[in-house]
C-alpha cells in the first residue's frame, strides 16, 4: 500500500468537523496515511522514526501493544524550519517542535527562556499566535542544580519567556510535563489563528497562582483548553495530577491519586458541559488518555482500575515517566472532539 492510500478500516480517523484529529494507532500502519496531510507521527522510546516527520520520546511504552500517536490534518500541510524550530502548517494550524541539548546553555533554566523565547516569537512571526497545547520532557525532572529542582528552573525559565506579553496569563495553553531518563529537552506544541478557552478546575487554584512554595514563579499553564471550531470543539486537558487546591493528595497510594486525578478530569468535563455547553456527559465521553507512571510496577493495577471507570471507547497509552513533585506517583491528560452528541 503507498503512503498516499487509506486502508478501508481507517477512513473513520480521516479529519472531517475539525481541521486535524489526534488517536492513537499500531506503529506497523503508519504507512497507510498521506503523508502529504501527516502533521507528526509520536513514538515512545523508538530509535528511529518509521517515516518522516516523526518525533520520538524517550519514554518507554508500559502496554504490550506497539502503538504510536497519530496526528493528521484535513488539508496539505507544508514543512519548514527556522532557527531550532522545526515546524509543519496549513491555513487552519502550525505544529511545532523544538529538541535542544542542554549542554549547549549555561544553565536549565536559561535553556528553558530561551526554548519558550524561540517558539513565541516564532508563533508571533508566522501569525499563529495562539498556543492551544504544549507539551514538554526532558530529564531528571526532580534532580537538584544551582539551588532547584529541575521542574523550578524549567518554570522560572518558561515565566520569564511569557512575563513581556500583556496579560499573559489569560493566553496560556494547557500543558504536559513529564520527565525522562536520558535525551534532549523535547517540546512540541499546537498553535492556532484565533484563541482557544481556558478551562480551570474548580478543585484546584489555577497552576499559575501557586504559592512561592512550589517554584519561584509559578508553573506558566492552564488546566485546559477548548478549541472551537465551525463543526466542533476539540478538548485538551493537560497532565493532571492528584492535587487539589494546590496541595499533593494520598502520597503513599497509587490508586487514591488515580482516584482523586480522575475527580479532577471530572471536574473539567463538569466545567466545559454546564458552563460551556459543550455535549460530553462524563469522562466515558474521553477520546484518548496518556497515562504516566512513576513505577512500572504500578502498572497493572492501574490499568484495571482505569479501564473500569472509564469503559472501552477511550484509547489509553501508558508510559513511564516521572512526575514534577516527588510525592505524585502517577499523571493523566486526555483530548475530546466533542460532536453534536457525547
Amino acid at each position: 500500500m503507498s503512503v498516499t492510500q487509506i486502508h478501508q478500516s481507517n477512513k473513520s480517523k480521516i479529519p472531517v468537523d475539525a481541521p486535524f484529529k489526534i488517536f492513537f494507532e499500531e506503529q506497523k500502519n503508519l504507512s497507510c496515511y498521506d503523508s502529504d496531510k501527516l502533521i507528526t507521527s509520536i513514538l515512545f522510546n523508538k530509535q528511529n522514526g518509521v517515516i518522516e516527520n516523526t518525533l520520538n520520546i524517550p519514554l518507554s511504552s508500559l502496554s504490550d501493544n506497539d502503538k504510536c500517536e497519530i496526528w493528521l490534518a484535513r488539508d496539505k500541510l507544508i514543512s519548514g524550519q527556522e532557527g531550532d524550530i522545526k515546524f509543519r502548517k496549513n491555513n487552519k494550524l502550525l505544529f511545532g517542535k523544538i529538541c535542544l541539548t542542554e549542554s549547549d546553555y549555561d544553565s536549565f533554566q536559561t535553556c528553558s527562556d530561551y526554548a519558550y523565547s524561540s517558539i513565541l516569537n516564532f508563533i508571533s512571526e508566522k501569525e499563529f499566535p495562539h498556543i492551544i497545547r504544549i507539551w514538554n520532557y526532558y530529564p531528571n525532572i526532580e534532580k537538584i542544580q544551582d539551588g532547584l529542582e529541575r521542574y523550578q528552573a524549567f518554570c522560572v525559565g518558561r515565566f520569564n519567556a511569557y512575563h513581556n506579553i500583556t496579560e499573559f496569563e489569560r493566553q496560556l495553553p494547557a500543558a504536559t510535563a513529564i520527565g525522562t531518563h536520558d535525551g534532549q529537552f523535547i517540546i512540541y506544541f499546537l498553535a492556532t489563528t484565533k484563541a482557544g478557552v481556558q478551562v480551570e478546575n474548580p478543585r484546584q487554584i489555577s497552576a499559575y497562582h501557586y504559592p512561592e512554595q512550589y517554584s519561584p514563579k509559578s508553573p506558566s499553564f492552564a488546566r485546559a483548553t477548548l478549541k472551537h471550531w465551525p463543526s466542533t470543539t476539540q478538548f485538551f486537558i493537560s497532565g493532571t495530577a492528584s492535587i487539589v487546591g494546590h496541595a499533593t493528595l494520598h502520597e503513599e497510594n497509587v490508586l487514591i491519586q488515580l482516584e482523586e486525578i480522575l475527580k479532577n478530569i471530572e471536574a473539567l468535563v463538569e466545567t466545559v458541559r454546564d458552563t460551556h455547553q459543550q455535549p460530553i456527559r462524563d469522562i466515558t465521553g474521553l477520546s484518548l488518555m496518556k497515562v504516566y507512571i512513576r513505577h512500572p510496577e504500578h502498572f497493572t493495577m492501574i490499568k484495571e482500575a482505569l479501564s473500569q471507570r472509564i469503559g472501552k471507547n477511550v484509547s489509553v497509552i501508558y508510559l513511564q515517566g516521572d512526575i514534577c513533585r516527588t510525592n505524585l506517583l502517577l499523571e493523566i491528560e486526555a483530548y475530546a472532539e466533542l460532536g453534536t452528541e457525547n
